[in-house]
């Protein structure tokens, strides 16, 4: 049960993330893509929460914001603060 709530922090982290740095960077999809060095298609997936990146994807996304554009890390809390208040309904987490 802990897993899902990890896993949907998690994703909605990473979309979170990419949002801000689009918003700040004022980059396309397509521009994004080559600076994670990840596909299109897959950005996409990442954007609206739908995706499952890898750790390895994971920490290029997250690494490579923190070196380009840190103010997005700040801007970004994690976990989510969406994710706490549903984690404090349940008690056996």
């Amino acid at each position: 049960r802990g897993e899902i709530f990890v896993a949907k922090r998690v994703r909605r982290y990473i979309s979170e993330l990419l949002q801000a740095y689009q918003e700040i960077k004022g980059k396309t999809y397509t521009e994004i893509a080559l600076d994670f060095d990840i596909s299109l298609s897959n950005l996409y997936l990442y954007r609206t929460e739908q995706g499952n990146p890898t750790a390895d994807t994971i920490d290029k996304i997250v690494d490579g914001i923190e070196k380009d554009c840190p103010e997005v890390i700040k801007k970004v809390p994690y976990p989510p603060e969406e994710d706490i208040a549903e984690e404090e309904g349940h008690g056996d987490l």
